[in-house]
């Protein structure tokens, strides 16, 4: 489904990937920070959710908000994001967690960002729903960590659909940091055709809100950690989902 509109070879169209394994608590909050932010935007929006072979009701929860729901049996998040950016039709792809929301004009950023011809994709600043020290540790270390290296972490991507196909999407033998490898080849395919890597910054008009459930269950210091030690020292292990269990543990 599109919503609101047909997205067509509009070139404002935007496309909206949710990845989700049994993510029941959370889909329909996000799903529906996701209509509102949609409603706010003046272009066509496709909302498309992928149900990554969860054992709960995700399925059922997104399909009653009538967006589109495909399935991807392989329980892998590179894979589930693939599949979804295969069955969107927009020109623009913004893949967003599935416990994640959206608040204010992000979209617009998007467009506005995409369609200046200056930039291929990029990133959001992220804000965890989490106490004073979970959020300290993400907006003040993670963020402008993530900044000095010009990347960004999963719950918020955006990028052009066309160059997202060209340098072949997310890289499905890695079960955790896809995020870093596509940044780097679309900067590297941007750089070809003048075009930068932005990422979107704090801004009273738009918010980036995931969930806090990583800070409660594994505390903020473990997911800080985890993600600078992606962003400085990638390695084999993230290509073993054994060795990836803080991403793939059960919800």
């Amino acid at each position: 489904m599109v919503w609101p509109a047909v997205a067509g070879a509009d070139k404002s169209a935007i496309s909206i990937v949710i990845p989700a394994f049994n993510e029941a608590g959370f889909i329909a909050s996000t799903l529906r920070s996701v209509i509102n932010a949609s409603r706010g935007y003046m272009g066509p929006v496709e909302i498309i959710v992928v149900d990554n072979n969860s054992s709960d009701a995700t399925g059922a929860i997104a399909r009653s908000f009538g967006v589109t729901v495909i399935s991807e049996p392989i329980n892998q998040i590179a894979r589930a994001r693939n599949a979804g950016a295969r069955a969107a039709s927009g020109s623009c792809l913004v893949f967003l967690d599935a416990d994640t929301r959206l608040e204010g004009d992000i979209l617009d950023k998007v467009a506005a960002n995409l369609s200046s011809k200056r930039v291929i994709g990029g990133g959001a600043w992220a804000e965890p729903d989490a106490g004073w020290i979970g959020r300290f540790l993400f907006k003040y270390i993670v963020n402008y960590a993530l900044a000095l290296r010009n990347v960004t972490v999963g719950p918020f991507l955006y990028c052009e659909s066309d160059a997202f196909h060209r340098v072949g999407g997310f890289d499905e033998t890695l079960y955790a940091a896809e995020e870093f490898s596509l940044a780097r080849r679309l900067k590297a395919e941007g750089r070809k055709h003048g075009k930068t890597w932005k990422i979107i910054r704090y801004d009273t008009a738009h918010r980036i809100v995931t969930s806090g459930r990583k800070f409660d269950r594994f505390a903020g210091l473990e997911l800080a950690v985890q993600h600078l030690h992606l962003i400085w020292n990638l390695h084999d292990k993230i290509r073993q989902k054994d060795q990836c269990g803080y991403w793939y543990r059960g919800r």
